[in-house]
Formats: structure tokens, sequence, C-alpha cells
């Protein structure tokens, strides 16, 4: 399985990061629609993309707007859009709203609440979901397995130990951490996460490797923290980092 971090900035893009998009081009999969999403055309595997949303906040969604020319020009033949109702009906009433846009792309909706199992396979791997309710509105965590590998995408929510469960054991946790122990204050305010609790999530859950992302876009650094006291809880944690590639 390959990841590869397309944007990994939260709220807007700075000089080293777009907003939150990622791409598994082997199965052209992708999570989030954020600033990024303008480099998927040219590093998809196929004209068939399936995008899964989290949550219908800005720097999350934009993108679906830049998929309109790759679309048009057949470069993306069908995109099926995945989200709970709250995001799907955003992207509709809000995001391609008149006057801005005469109409929504044709975008194939598939709407997560309706499926009970929380879980649906595409190609040979399964994509499940758990709901996350802390962030305002809520946000949706994923897990895809291979057979092999698993690797998880947990975003825009307080580390509260409603979903260790759900991602435990993973190759690969891509986890948000907008803030720093410094500012660790406003993560429970805010409905997001900071480094110190992020790490002892990883390692009370057993994950292989953890990538931080969703970074406040303050930081205007690939590595704006040190890493080194978070590393002592669990040793497998850098950023990750715009246009990397992750082979698990």
């Amino acid at each position: 399985m390959r990841i590869e971090p397309l944007g990994t900035g939260g709220y807007h893009p700075n000089e080293v990061r777009h907003t939150a998009c990622f791409l598994l081009p082997e199965l052209n999969i992708a999570f989030d629609a954020g600033t990024a999403a303008f480099r998927l055309s040219e590093r998809l595997q196929s004209k068939e993309l399936h995008l899964f949303l989290t949550h219908p906040h800005w720097d999350h969604i934009i993108g679906l707007t830049y998929l309109y020319v790759p679309m048009l020009l057949k470069q993306i033949e069908t995109v099926h859009l995945y989200g709970n109702r709250h995001t799907l009906e955003a992207v509709k009433t809000y995001l391609f709203s008149e006057p801005t846009f005469a109409h929504m792309p044709d975008f194939q909706l598939v709407e997560l609440d309706a499926i009970e199992s929380r879980q649906l396979t595409i190609g040979t791997s399964t994509i499940h979901w758990q709901p996350l309710p802390s962030h305002p509105g809520g946000s949706m965590a994923y897990l895809v397995d291979d057979g092999t590998k698993r690797f998880a995408y947990v975003t825009d929510t307080y580390v509260d130990e409603t979903y260790d469960d759900f991602i435990r054991g993973a190759d690969l946790l891509i986890h948000e951490c907008y803030f720093s122990d410094e500012t660790s204050e406003w993560a429970e305010k805010t409905s997001h996460s900071y480094l110190t609790q992020v790490a002892e999530l990883a390692r009370r859950t057993e994950v292989g490797q953890l990538l931080l992302t969703h970074i406040d876009p303050r930081e205007n650094s690939e590595a704006p923290w040190d890493l080194s006291h978070a590393r002592t809880i669990h040793p497998n944690i850098d950023y990750a980092r715009d246009l990397q590639t992750v082979q698990l």
C-alpha cells in the first residue's frame, strides 16, 4: 500500500503545506479535498476516483471545486464522493450554490450514514469508518485494510479515547496535530489535538508508525516542533510532508 500526502496543513495553506488531501494511488482512493486537491489528477492511475470526506469545513472540501476542469477534460471521468449526510448536504447547498457555481460536477454521492456495517470494499481493500463527535459538526475517522497492511486517517478531533479500538494496531496512523504542547490549552477548546496526547495515543493503540498532519499554518516550517520528547513516548513519529511517499 502506498500513501501520498498531497496536503498536510490545517485551516489555510502556507508556504510549505496545502490543506488536507491524501492519495492512495494504487487504489484510486483519496481522503479529503483541501487546497491540495489540484494535485490529484496528474497522480491518479485511473480515470475513476473514490474520494472520502471527513467533514465539511472549507479546508477539507474547497478542492472539490478544483476537480471541475479535470472532469470537463475527461482526465477524471468518475468521482465517487463519500461522506455523512451533513457533509454531502453542505457540499451541495453551500460549496456549489449559485451564483458561485451554476451546478455541481457530476459526483456520484455515497451517503455513509446509510451503510449500517460502516465498511465497504473497493478493489481488494476494505474501507472502515467511525464518527468522531468531538469536533463541531462531527468528523469521520477512516481505516483502509488491504489484507496485509492497515492505514488509519484521523483528523479534526480532540483525543478522547473513543476511537482507540478503531485504529488499534494500524501499520500507519496519520493523525491531526494542530497544536504544540506549548499551545495545548487551545486543543480541547477547538476540538483539535496536541503533540504529547497524539504520541500517547499512538503508544496506547500500538500503531506502527505515526505521521502528524493538519499542522497549525502559523508554523511555517516542515518540522515546526522538536519531536525528541514525543519520540520517548512512541519512537516512530514524524511529520507528514506535502508530496512525500509512504510505502507500507
